[in-house]
């Protein structure tokens, strides 16, 4: 956990909220799982007993990468395909955390199996949280939702925009939005407690270095490369949540967020992707040149950073600076954090 991190923890009281619960966490392996795990694995440090289902295709590769775990008397697993998820044995789920969704360049060159993954993945998990009427879900959605975003304002829940629903490339972000609507419906059907997440950027020790994520990619070539080279003109604007502040949203959102409400969660603080290449030399590597072939982008400019008024009003914030952030990711792809 990030410096100061604990005492933020204190004060959100989670472990109170959370003790003796039976939480189902889907994609537990991933970015968004890993941190999760992190954090579920200190409050049960702190006491509060939480046993953790867990869904995985390979939950043997997991423990190999993370042996920290295998001891873990509180965590079980449900192998297999979030489709395939019918029934789990003992104790029906009190929390259902859904944060299985493959944001891989593979997995959306075949929209079609991702948009069908996505829905058909969410109405397993809703036809599991209908059996037990006061189960809480969260869903974790996209800002992709909201579709292509050039105002120099955060976008807010509100707004009305959405992606194009005519067009293959939008997979991912309407199969978000297609699970918000089941969620109502099951919610309207069932009486089940179902709250939205709609998640933004993020970074962290985990976030892939080799993958289309822009802050990965430029700690990578700062620690490995001669120069950061940025084929497009850099204007395009992002912000960054660190792992350990997402994994304390998501599960205060779980057991205190509104049913049936939307909160962004990300950043507001705003940097354009040059400044960001920029400053990751400057942490990293500062004798290093950066190069920005200014190529266009396409549109207008975009921008990609939420309001996050809403989880504000939850006691929510930004916690890890962006410098501490990058700082953790360069130890994490050194070795020393693991």
């Amino acid at each position: 956990m990030p410096d100061g991190l604990s005492s933020v923890l204190a004060g959100l009281s989670l472990r109170n909220e959370l003790a003796g619960a039976h939480l189902l966490l889907t994609g537990g392996t991933g970015f968004f799982g890993r941190w999760l795990l992190a954090l579920l694995r200190y409050l049960n440090g702190q006491g509060a007993a939480i046993t953790v289902t867990i869904t995985s295709r390979d939950p043997s590769r997991f423990l190999t990468a993370n042996p920290e775990y295998r001891e873990c008397t509180w965590i079980s697993w449900f192998t297999g395909d979030i489709r395939d998820l019918v029934d789990l044995p003992g104790r029906v789920p009190d929390l259902i955390l859904h944060a299985a969704a493959d944001t891989s360049a593979t997995a959306n060159a075949h929209p079609l199996e991702l948009f069908n993954t996505l829905v058909d993945g969410a109405r397993r998990v809703f036809d599991l949280a209908a059996r037990n009427s006061s189960s809480r879900v969260l869903l974790t959605g996209s800002g992709a939702q909201y579709g292509s975003l050039s105002s120099a304002v955060g976008v807010c829940e509100s707004y009305s925009g959405a992606c194009a629903s005519n067009v293959a490339a939008s997979a991912y972000a309407e199969g978000k939005r297609a699970q918000e609507t089941l969620g109502a419906l099951y919610a309207q059907c069932y009486g089940i407690k179902v709250v939205m997440a709609r998640c933004f950027a993020f970074a962290g020790p985990g976030l892939p270095l080799d993958g289309h994520f822009a802050i990965g990619n430029f700690v990578r070539d700062a620690l490995y490369e001669e120069e950061i080279v940025l084929n497009s003109n850099g204007q395009a604007v992002r912000s960054y949540l660190h792992g350990a502040d997402l994994a304390a949203w998501l599960l205060t959102l779980l057991v205190r967020g509104e049913p049936g409400v939307a909160y962004n969660v990300g950043s507001d603080e705003a940097i354009s992707i040059a400044d960001l290449a920029k400053r990751v030399v400057a942490r990293i590597a500062p004798h290093k040149p950066v190069t920005i072939l200014g190529r266009s982008e396409g549109g207008g400019r975009s921008f990609y950073v939420p309001d996050i008024g809403r989880a504000r009003g939850l006691g929510l914030d930004v916690w890890t600076s962006l410098d501490a952030s990058i700082d953790s990711m360069a130890n994490w792809a050194r070795g020393v954090e693991r």
